[in-house]
C-alpha cells in the first residue's frame, strides 16, 4: 500500500513538472510579452479562442494561461463543476486541487505548480505539495 501511494505522488510531480515546463515553452514562443501576474487559485479566463484565429501577443498570452491552467485542474472548486473555458477546450485537469503561478521578478520568472498529494481529492487538508522552477525571460 506504501508503495502504491509512493508511486501516485511520483506520478503527480511529474506531470506537474511537465505543467511548468509546458507553460514556460509557451512564454518562450511568445518572448514580447510577460506572463507575470498568475496567481495561486486563479481560475481559467479567456475571451477568444486562438485556435484557428490571429491573436494579439496579449491575447496568445491569456489563451496560453487559460489553457495550462486548465491542464492543472480543470474543477472549479467552488461548486464541484468543470470550468466552462475548460470544457470548451476539451482539456481535463491533472492534478487534485491544483493551482499554478506565474510571477516575474526582474528577469527571472518564478513558476510554481501545486496539488494536494492527499488520497482523498476532497480532503482540502491533505498535504499540499509544489513544484517551482526558476527560469531566465525569454
Amino acid at each position: 500500500m506504501l508503495s502504491m501511494q509512493q508511486n501516485r505522488s511520483a506520478l503527480l510531480q511529474g506531470e506537474a513538472t511537465q505543467l511548468v515546463n509546458d507553460i514556460l515553452d509557451r512564454m518562450r514562443a511568445n518572448p514580447d510579452t510577460s506572463y507575470d501576474g498568475v496567481d495561486i487559485g486563479d481560475d481559467p479566463v479567456v475571451t477568444d479562442s486562438c485556435i484557428g484565429n490571429t491573436c494579439t501577443e496579449n491575447e496568445m498570452k491569456d489563451f496560453d494561461v487559460a489553457q495550462w491552467l486548465c491542464a492543472i485542474n480543470s474543477v472549479d472548486e467552488s461548486d464541484g463543476s468543470t470550468h466552462t473555458v475548460c470544457d470548451t477546450f476539451g482539456i481535463t485537469g491533472s492534478l487534485p486541487l491544483g493551482s499554478g503561478s506565474v510571477v516575474l521578478t526582474g528577469d527571472i520568472y518564478e513558476v510554481t505548480v501545486q496539488w494536494s498529494d492527499s488520497q482523498k481529492v476532497s480532503d482540502s487538508a491533505g498535504t499540499t505539495r509544489s513544484v517551482v522552477i526558476n527560469a531566465m525571460a525569454p
